[in-house]
């Protein structure tokens, strides 16, 4: 409040400078006024550098959190409240979320062979998806054409994982309702290629259990 006061009242006495003839007055009132406005700017660019310091800070220990979570590759969303992590070592896939960067994050493990689809989404529109297909029906439905729309809104990869609470989790690689982005933008196709890279991992995975499943027939 105080920074506004400053840069407020620096403005009224530089209008009132402007608007009194005395000179002597006017340029007290104009130094004044310059004064005035440059405390109030030199405060709000200390508060904001403060601001974005301690930001900063508390991103980069969200990111410490994730990453201490034991995994073999990871992918972090921009806004650091989503997070995507294999774990090789213990067949696990794991999704860490949370609602704002001030909440507790929200860990799922998924043994690998729980997971038994995995789809790419643009805007609600399932486009590639591959499966277990010793499960007979979907949870996802069927794939179909990428919409003739220049412009992607949503982008993620939707799993049905055997997990009652959540059979179906979704991870989002890119989102923005408000200005959907052109398929041609460097951010969407670098959204597409790290979506695509995870889509091709756990497509593997799946089919490695799928492969591990498949039942022998004994010859009588």
């Amino acid at each position: 409040m105080k920074t506004i006061f400053f840069i407020l009242l620096g403005i009224i006495y530089l209008l009132l400078a402007n608007a009194i003839d005395i000179i002597i007055v006017q340029q007290l009132f104009f130094i004044i006024g310059v004064a005035l406005v440059g405390i109030g700017s030199v405060r709000y660019l200390k508060a904001r550098s403060i601001t974005l310091q301690r930001l900063a800070d508390r991103r980069e220990a969200i990111e410490a959190e994730i990453t201490a979570i034991p995994h073999t590759q990871c992918t972090i969303s921009n806004d650091f409240l989503n997070a995507l992590l294999l774990n090789e070592h213990t067949n696990r896939l794991i999704l860490a979320q949370r609602e704002a960067l001030d909440e507790a994050l929200k860990i799922t493990e998924i043994p690998f062979k729980k997971i038994y689809e995995v789809a790419i989404v643009e805007d609600e529109a399932m486009v590639r998806k591959a499966k277990n297909y010793l499960i007979s029906s979907s949870l996802l439905g069927e794939a179909e054409e990428p919409d003739e729309e220049d412009t992607v809104s949503q982008l993620s990869l939707k799993l049905v994982v055997d997990h009652l609470a959540d059979p179906i989790i979704e991870y989002i690689f890119m989102e923005n309702s408000d200005h959907p982005m052109a398929r041609d933008e460097d951010d969407y196709v670098e959204a597409l290629e790290l979506c695509e890279q995870w889509f091709q991992k756990i497509s593997v995975i799946i089919k490695r259990h799928e492969l591990e499943r498949v039942p022998i027939q004994h010859w009588q």
